[in-house]
């Protein structure tokens, strides 16, 4: 249900579990931050994306709905929001989205 209000198009979505030192080594490479990322996400185009989840984390649902909301245009820091981005503010946002 989440999937399909965020992608209302087709949407071509893989999600790879990675390790920490995987995602340190995406991280450094597309970020230029040299720690492991909790979760990263690339749009290869306009109907196909990648999300990398950290194996580690604890809470899947709420990093792959960060991810996806990266896909689907959500851009946290240009939306002036970086420091409202805790988990009961996605949590709030997840409920926006399905309440639509």
């Amino acid at each position: 249900k989440l999937y399909k209000k965020i992608f209302t198009e087709k949407f071509w979505l893989s999600v790879v579990f990675a390790s920490p030192a995987m995602m340190k080594k995406i991280n450094i490479k597309y970020r230029k931050k040299n720690k492991a990322a909790n979760v990263l996400s690339f749009l290869i185009d306009k109907n196909q994306g990648e999300i990398f989840l950290n194996s580690r984390e604890k809470d899947f649902p709420y990093i792959f709905f960060h991810g996806a909301l990266q896909l689907s245009g959500y851009d946290h820091v240009k939306d002036n929001v970086a420091a409202q981005c805790s988990y009961r503010h996605e949590s709030q946002s997840e409920k926006k989205i399905l309440s639509k």
